[in-house]
């Protein structure tokens, strides 16, 4: 769930070549929701506290990626998802990361 985990989690999400969707990335106050282009619908809602990092691909410098716990409950330790973005420059690849950070440090005390 660190921020190491990034450099094998990012290239092992892209090596599955999942269809790639377009979506809204929203960073609110005190979650991340991904929203579908076309529609209002929500696709998913990561409130910070279960955010466990967020970090750039080092190949490409508009790739980004969260881990967030998938399984926070199970008693033999929590498991993540590693959820990986394209953003339309490496300028928006900054800020998204840099908006994330400032949620975590905001909502440290929600928890």
């Amino acid at each position: 769930g660190g921020k190491e985990v990034l450099d094998w989690a990012i290239p092992t999400v892209l090596e599955r070549h999942s269809a790639a969707r377009e979506v809204l990335f929203d960073v609110k106050e005190t979650e991340v929701l991904v929203r579908e282009k076309t529609s209002p619908k929500i696709l998913c809602r990561y409130p910070y506290p279960t955010i466990s990092c967020v970090g750039r691909c080092v190949d490409s410098s508009n790739l980004f990626a969260f881990c967030v716990a998938a399984s926070p409950e199970s008693p033999d330790g929590s498991t993540f998802d590693c959820l990986v973005f394209a953003s339309s420059s490496e300028q928006e690849c900054e800020e998204i990361i840099r908006r994330i950070a400032a949620g975590f440090k905001h909502t440290e005390w929600f928890v």
